[in-house]
């Protein structure tokens, strides 16, 4: 089976080497991007599964570079999480009416971002905690998960 490819698209080095190492524990083909133009470009370019963006990013911010991939043909389905340093309702709001998956709050768990991501793939095996069990919606609350889209 052919692995997921995920861009992840953030300024901060230290984030993305923190992602990384997250998520390199799983089957996922990881690309990066360090702005909100290049991450546009990426995405046009490589037709990732998914996108996991933070929303104060240079160039183009997240929810703007969003809604330009939104209504490109190419990209309009590509599964999408925010990320952004504060529980701000505009910006949640902003990423549910672009169809975002998930909205993260950072700092986020480990947990959280491996629940965000399996889920916005659509994955079943939703098992990211010590009893390798899936996290119920309580939990995830806890751990800094704004919202899941369900659809």
């Amino acid at each position: 089976m052919k692995s997921k490819r995920i861009l992840i698209i953030h300024q901060d080095e230290e984030t993305r080497r923190e992602m990384h190492s997250i998520l390199s524990h799983f089957d996922f083909d990881l690309m990066y991007a360090t702005d909100g133009l290049h991450g546009l470009y990426a995405a046009k370019e490589n037709q990732p599964d998914l996108i996991i963006t933070d929303i104060d990013i240079a160039v183009l911010n997240g929810l703007d570079m969003v809604d330009m991939l939104r209504n490109e043909e190419s990209t309009k389905d590509i599964s999408i999480i925010c990320l952004h340093g504060e529980m701000d309702l505009n910006y949640i709001r902003s990423a549910r009416e672009l169809e975002a998956s998930a909205f993260l709050i950072k700092p986020y768990l480990d947990n959280s971002l491996i629940y965000a991501v399996k889920k916005s793939l659509g994955e079943t095996d939703l098992k990211v905690n010590k009893e390798r069990r899936p996290l119920r919606y309580e939990e995830c609350r806890a751990q800094q998960l704004a919202f899941i889209n369900y659809a």
